[in-house]
């Protein structure tokens, strides 16, 4: 089944005919449109058997020719899974007749080539201009007329073997044409299919040859996304313009995807239309089971119920509803502006009111999706030009429609990515080819898409070129899942959804497929255990104390970003959020899913956590993605800092590469601080730099409260000799060897109560060289306090910076 557009007016319509073989430009356009049609096509894999009349279709409105019922032999699989109708029988080219009327499956797929339509598009012009009357004839002497003729050897092509140059019936036009088509006519119709030139071939040759004056003006109002994406050159030249047809009715102007998708959220239902029809009528399964099994394992099954099959029937869905809901839509709304006028912001101030709204109030509004749709077009029409501005939107939410586009525009895809995927081998055997075969029959079978076995081969070589291309790493288990929602997405468009996948796992995944991954993989579960000490001290201590550490649980969480833990459906509304935010936010999200079951935690032993753990409860996503946002935003950049992450500096100027995943681009402080593993394993608590100190305090006093928790609160831990020596400025003073007493607790102390106070802050504790803080940080943990970080080299190196200074009296 394929959801397509439907023009009633085709070539079968007399008056179309008779006005094409004398209208020279008419019959170039219809020549230029199906041969762009066929080239497009192929390009997508899909191989129509022959083009007949009826299925060369007339757009009236935008004045084009189109191709109707191109996809049915691809989607019966050239008959093997269900009957093929392929028409009329006199426009199949001669590699196909000769298989006779009862070829069908993997034969006759061997048999169709590109160049196959091409001959029907041939045979038809020559039909069109009077070359060739085959009317009278039966479909067996036509067959016998071509095949014979093709067997002589005698004229190279059809056009030639027909073409009377002494013809008297034709007039003068006619001539003429016929003369400006006489190259392209006998290469379309060229007997031998290894001679026949592709779509691709006959436009460049006909563009070379073919010459004529008086062009019609066309109205082209093609969707300018239709092709490539990301676009090599800029769209929005190819933008619809504000005709007066067009205002008429500016819906028409969109998309069939567009349309199509509307449709559906107007109350349209596919399965419902062909039941009204009497197909697609539901019967118990019982009926489907063999009828009569033998000894011999022969089985005899129900005969196929031809009065339900819909192959080759048409359904003209019904567009009222949609266009009556949409009556009232200000046409402004069909055409955005980018940069937003006040007359334009008055119209679209109802959808903005939306944003408020639940998530999948959103995703199910017809309006609302209309004007997001519409606005994302337009972005990509001028993508990467208009990258910051497709952020800013996917911040508020992301069109199910356009969400694989907007993946790769948040991933930066750009370039020539079809050369770049061709030219990838992903044929040749490799050492990981026996784990894929295992590993993709299990990816995401619960989807009907994912377990198809056109799924499975796209998945195999998709994974096979991010091997060839990627030598320094290797295949681990969860990278077919990392796939799969790239796959699933870009069904149609796999260099899109490699380079998606390629651009994913260097910047959320990088160095996670080495083949000795295990120090990547333990410093992100270090810094993983410092976040939640940062963000809950209480679950982390507990969590701790029983032995269920990060190892144990949340490995499959990051190697394959939660795709292991959550269905697709969930993981696009995950990764819309997770795409916004740097290389650290998956880590965010892990404490998220945490924090929402920290109850359950808490009140659970080991034994009970695995358990839990093992069958991964359902979780609200909005809840998760909101509150992982709140974390990111009052984390220190430096606590999330890694030395196997991928190598970008950070810098205050480089704002664009710091966006929140709330659309925040506040710039981040400089100073990355470099820890080897075993100090960061020991440790408890997170690292700060002075430069992300100066920072917040710069930021608090600028912001107020708005981002960050105020000014830090800073602790030194060392003795009150040395603190009076020198200190940073508004710091307190705590000896760590007297600030608790027997029991571990804080003793009370005005500076041990304005650490009390001040709970919830960021706390920043520091000693001369970093030996006593990590240990005093470790307790505050213990005790419960949140936002306790370290600060990286202690006090001792900013003690020629002029920072240091003697405490006064009144500190």
């Amino acid at each position: 089944m394929i959801v397509a557009e439907f023009h009633s007016k085709n070539l079968t319509d007399i008056s179309l005919r008779s006005r094409l073989s004398s209208d020279q430009p008419a019959l170039f356009s219809l020549s230029t449109d199906i041969i762009r049609g066929l080239a497009f096509l192929n390009r997508h894999d899909l191989l129509p058997l022959s083009l007949t009349p009826e299925m060369i279709t007339y757009d009236e409105r935008n004045n084009i020719f189109k191709i109707a019922d191109f996809a049915s032999s691809n989607l019966t699989g050239f008959g093997s899974f269900a009957p093929l109708r392929p028409g009329d029988a006199r426009y199949l080219a001669p590699e196909l007749l000769l298989l006779g009327p009862t070829a069908h499956g993997a034969a006759l797929q061997a048999a169709v080539v590109p160049s196959s339509a091409v001959w029907s598009l041939g045979v038809i012009l020559c039909e069109i201009l009077q070359i060739a009357d085959f009317s009278s004839l039966s479909v067996a002497q036509w067959v016998s007329l071509i095949l014979g003729d093709a067997l002589k050897k005698k004229h190279p092509s059809f056009y030639e073997s027909t073409r009377d140059p002494q013809a008297t019936g034709e007039n003068s036009t006619q001539t003429s044409v016929i003369a400006s088509l006489d190259e392209v006519l006998r290469d379309c119709t060229t007997y031998f299919p290894s001679l026949r030139p592709g779509p691709v071939t006959v436009l460049t040759k006909f563009h070379e040859t073919v010459t004529f004056s008086d062009s019609p003006v066309r109205s082209r109002l093609y969707d300018p996304l239709w092709d490539v994406f990301p676009p090599v050159t800029l769209r929005c030249r190819s933008e619809v313009v504000k005709t007066p047809e067009v205002l008429k009715v500016p819906l028409a102007s969109r998309g069939i995807d567009e349309l199509y998708r509307l449709w559906t959220l107007a109350g349209g239902d596919v399965l419902g239309e062909l039941r009204a029809q009497g197909f697609a009528a539901e019967e118990p399964a019982i009926l489907s089971l063999p009828q009569l099994s033998t000894g011999e394992q022969t089985t005899f099954a129900k005969g196929h119920r031809t009065s339900a099959d819909p192959s080759g029937t048409l359904v003209v869905l019904n567009m009222k509803p949609l266009l009556e809901r949409l009556d009232d839509v200000a046409k402004e709304v069909y055409f955005p502006l980018l940069l937003r006028s006040d007359d334009a912001i008055r119209y679209l101030t109802d959808y903005d009111e939306m944003r408020d709204l639940p998530l999948v109030i959103r995703e199910n509004n017809l309006k609302y999706q209309l004007h997001r749709q519409i606005l994302f077009h337009r972005l990509f029409c001028g993508y990467p030009f208009t990258q910051a501005m497709i952020k800013k939107e996917a911040a508020m939410d992301v069109p199910p429609l356009y969400r694989a586009r907007t993946w790769a525009a948040l991933l930066g895809i750009k370039g020539d990515i079809v050369n770049d995927y061709e030219s990838i081998d992903k044929d040749s055997p490799c050492s990981s080819d026996r784990q894929i075969e295992v590993d993709i029959p299990r990816c995401h079978q619960y989807n009907s898409l994912m377990s198809s076995m056109e799924a499975h081969v796209k998945l195999k070589r998709i994974l096979k070129a991010w091997i060839a291309d990627h030598p320094q790493f290797v295949y681990w288990q969860g990278l077919d899942s990392l796939s799969a929602p790239f796959v699933y997405l870009n069904f149609s468009d796999e260099p899109l959804a490699y380079a998606c996948l390629s651009a994913f796992v260097t910047k959320y995944v990088h160095s996670f497929f080495l083949k000795d991954n295990t120090p990547v993989i333990q410093e992100y579960l270090a810094v993983f255990s410092h976040l939640l000490a940062f963000h809950d001290p209480i679950l982390a201590t507990h969590l701790s104390g029983i032995g269920f550490l990060p190892e144990l649980y949340s490995i499959p969480w990051f190697l394959t970003m939660f795709t292991h833990v959550f269905p697709l459906h969930k993981i696009f509304h995950l990764w819309d959020q997770l795409l916004l935010g740097d290389e650290s936010f998956p880590l965010f999200i892990g404490l998220s899913l945490l924090t929402q079951l920290r109850s359950q935690l808490l009140s659970c032993g080991f034994n009970e956590c695995i358990l839990l753990f093992s069958d991964f409860p359902d979780l609200d996503i909005q809840q998760c993605l909101n509150r992982a946002k709140d974390m990111f935003n009052v984390t220190p950049k430096c606590a999330t800092f890694r030395n196997h992450a991928r190598n970008v500096s950070v810098s205050k100027k480089d704002s664009d590469s710091e966006v929140s995943p709330d659309g925040d681009t506040s710039a981040s402080p400089e100073g990355a601080h470099v820890l080897d593993l075993e100090t960061l394993k020991t440790e408890t608590c997170p690292r700060i730099t002075w430069e992300e100190i100066q920072w917040l305090n710069n930021f608090s006093r600028q912001n107020g409260s708005k981002r960050r928790n105020g000014r830090p609160l800073l602790v030194d831990v060392r003795t009150a000799d040395e603190f009076l020596r020198g200190t940073l400025a508004h710091s307190v003073n705590i000896p760590f060897l007297t600030a608790f007493n027997a029991d571990g607790e804080l003793l009370s102390t005005f500076e041990s109560r304005t650490l009390e106070e001040g709970r919830g802050k960021l706390v920043v504790v520091f000693d001369g060289k970093c030996t006593m803080a990590p240990k005093f940080a470790s307790e505050l943990v213990r005790l419960g306090f949140p936002h306790v970080t370290i600060l990286h080299h202690g006090i001792d190196h900013l003690k020629t910076s002029g920072f240091v200074s003697v405490p006064s009296s009144s500190t």
